[in-house]
């Protein structure tokens, strides 16, 4: 069970001089942390560049967004949970197409088995303008990576298509419902769809920004609104030159969230941000996996792929160095 054994003020100082350690170690410029229990703020705080109030891309804990306006329609009775999800959006699918598109459930798109793997990047594309439904209609027209509800892969690809399917079902559209729904009940005025191309493009899949006390807000109001006991639950982000995103909440009603302005280029600083920072507030309970989201396409850093042998490679700059590094043609064996 998740607890503060110390001081709530003792713990949370702890949680944030861990979270600011990290930040030094992976030499990131800045970031913000919240930690709230049953609707109060314990602490925000900004480290860096970043203050407390910033609002910071949140990458894919926008879905969390997403999933609340879903399950208020559900709760409403303008949605079911079963029903066909292309039905609310009929005019977006071609004549030909992939028959199993007609099988994908709204649940399916919420707990990504609707058919739709990012890892196979056949579909995972965003547009620069949402208003032509482009997005929507790349996913329509290509074949499903696997059968719906066969199998859990991550994909934005059903984030895109629930925010279309909440402003068909809501008659308004998906910003405005959101605020007047979510945002506005739960008190939180840092919160948007973001403005900045490159980030606004990705929509109801990780387009929103919001300062780090109303994500943590939002964690802790969010049963209260769909009336939907989800446990200890968590949802993670990234964003490719965006930074990375966190968002926890326990059974018993603490919560947080963080954020950095920029990705890491080495190590695992998500994984350990988490841990040290639950650890930090003496937390035992941990997310359940399959909660955790991946992040969008590009947004945790990899390292490329091998090329093959003797073939070229581009001189590629060194910050670090004065000079680009040269890469010698490799000797051919013949």
């Amino acid at each position: 069970m998740a607890c503060l054994p110390l001081a709530a003020e003792t713990a949370t100082w702890q949680a944030e001089l861990a979270f600011a350690r990290l930040l030094g170690k992976y030499d990131i410029p800045g970031g913000a942390l919240a930690v709230a229990r049953n609707g109060q703020i314990l602490a925000s705080r900004g480290f860096g560049n970043v203050e407390p109030e910033s609002e910071l891309p949140i990458a894919s804990c926008t879905k969390v967004i997403t999933r609340a306006a879903v399950m208020i329609l559900v709760k409403e009775g303008k949605l079911r949970l079963d029903q066909p999800a292309w039905g609310t959006v009929a005019e977006l699918l071609p004549p030909h197409r992939d028959p199993r598109l007609d099988r994908v459930t709204i649940r399916q798109l919420l707990d990504h088995s609707g058919g739709w793997d990012r890892a196979l990047a056949k579909v995972d594309v965003v547009a620069a303008n949402l208003k032509t439904q482009e997005p929507l209609r790349a996913v329509a027209a290509a074949q499903l990576d696997f059968d719906p509800g066969g199998r859990r892969r991550y994909s934005n690809a059903g984030a895109l298509l629930l925010g279309a399917i909440v402003e068909r079902a809501s008659g308004q559209p998906f910003e405005r419902f959101v605020k007047a729904r979510i945002l506005d009940p739960l008190g939180m005025k840092q919160t948007r769809w973001s403005r900045t191309p490159g980030v606004r493009e990705w929509g109801a899949a990780a387009g929103w920004t919001a300062s780090m006390a109303d994500l943590a807000r939002l964690a802790n109001g969010i049963e209260h609104l769909v009336g939907e006991p989800r446990g200890a639950w968590a949802q993670s982000g990234a964003l490719h030159d965006w930074g990375l995103a966190w968002i926890y909440h326990s059974t018993d009603g603490l919560s947080v969230a963080w954020a950095v302005n920029r990705s890491p280029e080495r190590g695992d600083f998500r994984a350990e941000a988490q841990e040290a920072v639950l650890s930090a507030l003496g937390i035992s309970e941990r997310p359940r996996q399959e909660e955790v989201g991946e992040g969008e396409g590009a947004g945790a850093r990899r390292k490329p792929p091998k090329p093959p042998r003797n073939q070229m490679q581009p001189p590629v700059y060194n910050p670090k160095k004065h000079r680009p590094l040269v890469y010698r043609k490799p000797k051919i064996r013949r």
